[in-house]
């Protein structure tokens, strides 16, 4: 579960240096506020320092400003985590379905939020975690994010890396185990589909 809210991170006060003069992390990124739902593929490669080989794992991830995220990965297995403001859903390759009310898991619940803050650009919600750093332009934009006590015991650094939409970002543990999340085929215009709808209804 940790390891899935770490890849969900996805993502000090806001006096972070940035790449232009005056040029804030949300003037950076204040595009995606746009957006109010996208959908988009991912390839997740975690490297571990205890493998070999890296571990990877693709899928697709829904991103509704007002009902939470859907996470699903397809390969090598199918599971999908739906984190919304009520709580966390957890669905099994069987369909067996596991929910837990934010309240009892939290952090699951807060990284889902701060996932949903880096898609579309809300970096005031990391405030209490990290300190930022951003560099480039709308157009093509780096954030990088490091992290306050609060949160160096189990984050090393953070990398986002984005333009039109938010397209990677990379964690590095203090123990030098690293994951690396890549979004690709963004669709801003799709709607939500009747399953997709289903899985962010409020229970």
């Amino acid at each position: 579960m940790r390891r899935l809210a770490l890849s969900l991170v996805l993502i000090a006060p806001l006096s972070a240096q940035t790449g232009g003069p005056g040029l804030a992390p949300e003037a950076l990124t204040a595009h995606l506020r746009n957006a109010p739902l996208l959908h988009a593929d991912f390839t997740q490669t975690r490297t571990l320092k205890v493998l070999s080989r890296p571990l990877i794992s693709k899928g697709s991830v829904v991103v509704d400003r007002q009902r939470g995220i859907i996470w699903q990965v397809t390969k090598p297995l199918q599971l999908t985590y739906v984190v919304t403001p009520q709580g966390v859903l957890e669905v099994g390759p069987d369909g067996r379905r596991k929910a837990q009310a934010a309240k009892d898991a939290p952090m699951v619940a807060q990284m889902g939020r701060i996932m949903q803050a880096l898609a579309e650009g809300r970096w005031s919600v990391l405030e209490d975690y990290f300190t930022l750093q951003g560099q480039g332009t709308p157009n093509r934009w780096e954030i990088r994010l490091s992290p306050k006590p609060v949160a160096a015991s189990f984050i090393k650094s953070v990398v986002v890396k984005g333009g039109r939409v938010l397209e990677r970002f990379l964690i590095e543990e203090p123990g030098g185990d690293r994951s690396e999340v890549v979004f690709g085929a963004p669709r801003l215009d799709l709607p939500l589909s009747e399953a997709e709808a289903r899985l962010l209804k409020p229970q």
